[in-house]
């Protein structure tokens, strides 16, 4: 397999030598966000990250790795996968889920040159908020993206995502609706479905986002309901005047992948309050440890005081408060 991306770790300090190599070459430049520069060759782009990475992309990468290192162009040759199993690569996953062309297969044509993902989190937790997020990616912050080390929030560490979120953020537009644990159960006493509730934040992300990046011309989230109506049926004049599509595992998408962290990352600092606030852990998820933390939590403070932390409709809320009725 011809390979078209390839990262190689330099020092920041190597970024003018690089520079004056690639000119003799006749290299052009530009600016990157990020970036000290990216230089464009036939067949070739190269982004010198300012944390001291080198990304090559291009089918004709091979004839200027040499460029870049002193290894053998023959090195430069091989897969994708091989590639990004490099030690170097801290989450090979997520390179390759943005650098990897399987996603845009799924993309409308022409491609759009923009578009927003949306995903969710916390709908599966106790405790705390349910988060849904939408994000939008412009074609051209790709490479940033590899950069970042974006992927499906579910392949990293709670710790990993804080530490993308934080430059992720600034480099795309995105909305966010949290609903908190009141409001949740205010809202899931009406509705009693999630999808429901899911569709409306996701359509009210959506049409968020569009306001603050109208260049997006197609959104993309993850299927959560074979109904699409339990989204559309939401949507405002900016989502009604866009393509939206929903599929099975949106998440190797960027756009989504984008959105799944910035959910996640909203979601553990919200966690992180209401531990603050209530003086006491509470874990994420549904398993023994919210269990322990609910059951404590009721003996303290008795059950009323899970709905200001907890979804009440989850099974849980009676393993914890036998015989409770919200």
């Amino acid at each position: 397999m011809t390979q078209t991306s390839r990262t190689i770790p330099l020092s920041a300090s190597e970024a003018r030598a690089v520079r004056a190599r690639l000119e003799s070459a006749g290299f052009t430049f530009t600016t990157a966000p990020y970036a000290f520069f990216q230089a464009r060759a036939p067949g070739v782009t190269i982004t010198f990250y300012e944390k001291g990475k080198v990304l090559m992309q291009g089918m004709a990468l091979k004839d200027y790795v040499g460029l870049i290192t002193d290894e053998d162009d023959d090195q430069a040759e091989g897969d994708d996968d091989a590639t990004h199993a490099s030690k170097d690569d801290s989450e090979p996953s997520a390179p390759r889920m943005v650098g990897h062309s399987a996603w845009a297969d799924f993309h409308p044509s022409p491609p759009p040159a923009a578009w927003a993902g949306l995903d969710e989190t916390g709908k599966g937790d106790f405790f705390g908020p349910l988060v849904v997020v939408a994000a939008v990616v412009r074609r051209s912050d790709l490479p940033l993206l590899v950069e970042l080390g974006v992927a499906d929030s579910k392949s990293l560490t709670d710790r990993r995502i804080l530490e993308i979120a934080k430059e992720l953020g600034a480099a795309c537009a995105h909305h966010k609706v949290v609903i908190g644990p009141e409001k949740y159960n205010e809202i899931y006493e009406r509705a009693r479905n999630l999808n429901k509730m899911l569709g409306w934040a996701h359509a009210r992300a959506l049409e968020g986002v569009l306001e603050k990046s109208p260049e997006a011309t197609w959104a993309l989230s993850d299927q959560f309901s074979a109904d699409p109506r339990v989204i559309t049926t939401h949507f405002g004049p900016l989502a009604q005047s866009i393509t939206w599509t929903q599929r099975p595992k949106a998440e190797a998408d960027p756009a989504v992948a984008a959105a799944s962290i910035l959910a996640r990352a909203e979601f553990v600092y919200r966690m992180k309050a209401l531990s603050r606030e209530l003086g006491r852990e509470l874990p994420k998820g549904a398993g023994p440890p919210v269990l322990a933390a609910g059951r404590a939590l009721v003996a303290a403070e008795g059950p009323d005081a899970l709905r200001k932390v907890a979804k009440l409709h989850f099974k849980t809320t009676q393993d914890v408060a036998p015989g409770w009725r919200p």
